[in-house]
């Protein structure tokens, strides 16, 4: 018998409610840490690629709500060696100023911004450490799906093994096998915006020493009155745009360039894949238009570079389906223009841990994913179309407002008591 079948049995025998979370991404393993805290649960990950797949190429940001529910999984900046953000400003390609947001100053909340393997390694911590509450969490490599049976609540791999749970979480992705199992065949499969991103990070003494001692320093690599993201737009018709920041205390520089689809050659082989690759001589050829020092910060990157092709997808009509529900990327793919992907799947795991952290019954599980549906699903269905429109503002002056037009996180919790109050204040007028 299989690893995968063996603990899959085990918690058929124990009466715990059986869990395989599929996918160790940010998503995935956010939800093992909070479920692991629930003994009534017996939870396995299950991740397609190998124990020794690392993240290279990329950062993100984290809002308040993503801030907030890190806080409660103990996550710290200090750990994940985060570099706090005041806001965002976004330049021309003659570095005049177009658009500024600070986030004080219009009562928004927190921003900060950290390696996106340094937050995984934090999360992997709290799900497979012997520290913490709950037993640990075992995580499962190599694990390719190739079915899910949402009524019988099976998954079956390439392999030929299969498990039987009693809830399945999609986690794998914006390529999801499980969201496959879970919408109508109808429903649009993700598909391109139109831009491909090249992805990288830049050691801040290599990003330094490229400009020069005796050039002047970019007014937007100033960071006196804070760290801001700058976001240099070229304002043509594809759209060609440049975001930086710093993370992992400033010791690094997170670049994504943004440049469309038809400017490359057929050669390059657009791939649906964080992890595809691109050149250094195709990313300078597309930055011919940008500052001349940007330029040069830019011919210290590696010969190959990450290249993402940007895709997201019409929302969803539902997130659940039988002993399924989707979360992170596998729910609600979204352009990142909002900053707000990894934000978002934090939201998902903080609303499952509320909603079944007090169940003890298949069926009132079942129920409970119901409510979660109906509460996550139209928030972030309104983050994915917001982040498209955010992306069609980019060279705009309202570029940097944009971004963060968000609508404050309300926690499940928060959501569930004042919807129980409003029930109350109903039923006593009747």
């Amino acid at each position: 018998m299989s690893e995968a079948t063996t603990t899959a049995a085990a918690a058929a025998t124990s009466g715990q409610l059986s869990v395989a979370i599929i996918g160790a991404g940010i998503a995935g393993l956010g939800a093992a840490a909070f479920l692991r805290r629930h003994p009534q649960y017996s939870v396995t990950v299950y991740e397609r690629r190998g124990i020794d797949f690392r993240e290279t190429s990329a950062a993100f940001g984290m809002r308040t709500n993503g801030i907030t529910i890190a806080n409660r999984l103990g996550i710290s900046s200090e750990e994940i060696r985060a570099v706090v953000g005041a806001g965002y400003r976004t330049y021309n390609t003659r570095e005049e100023l177009m658009s500024k947001a600070r986030l004080d100053e219009l009562n928004l909340g927190d921003l900060r911004f950290q390696f996106r393997q340094d937050f995984k390694d934090a999360l992997f911590k709290r799900v497979t450490g012997k520290e913490g509450v709950g037993e640990p969490i075992k995580v499962i490599y190599g694990c390719h799906v190739v079915s899910v049976d949402t009524d019988a609540g099976t998954v079956v791999f390439d392999d030929g093994r299969s498990i039987n749970v009693d809830l399945i979480i999609g986690a794998d992705g914006i390529r999801s096998k499980v969201r496959a199992a879970v919408t109508p065949a109808s429903h649009p499969e993700p598909a391109p915006c139109g831009l491909s991103l090249f992805r990288f990070l830049i050691p801040m003494d290599v990003v330094n020493d490229a400009i020069g001692k005796d050039e002047p320093y970019p007014p937007m690599y100033n960071y006196d009155d804070g760290m801001y993201v700058a976001i240099i737009a070229a304002g043509d018709e594809g759209n060609r745009n440049v975001v930086m920041y710093p993370c992992r205390n400033f010791e690094l520089m997170n670049v994504a360039v943004a440049v469309p689809d038809a400017s490359l050659p057929e050669s390059v082989g657009l791939e649906y894949s964080w992890n595809a690759k691109g050149s250094r001589d195709e990313l300078l050829k597309q930055m011919k238009a940008f500052p001349a020092w940007l330029q040069r910060v830019f011919s210290r990157v590696p010969p190959q570079v990450e290249l993402f092709q940007v895709r997201d997808q019409d929302p969803l009509p539902t997130y659940v389906k039988g002993k399924a529900v989707l979360i992170g990327d596998a729910a609600h793919p979204v352009v990142p223009y909002q900053g707000q992907g990894a934000n978002q799947a934090l939201e998902d795991v903080d609303g499952l841990d509320v909603v079944l952290g007090d169940v003890y019954d298949r069926d009132e599980m079942y129920r409970a994913l119901k409510v979660w549906d109906s509460i996550r699903r139209p928030r972030a269905s309104e983050i994915q179309l917001g982040s498209r429109l955010s992306q069609s503002k980019i060279s705009t002056k309202e570029a940097s407002q944009a971004i963060l037009a968000v609508k404050p996180y309300e926690s499940m919790k928060d959501v569930l008591a004042r919807l129980q109050t409003v029930q109350g204040s109903e039923i006593a007028a009747a």
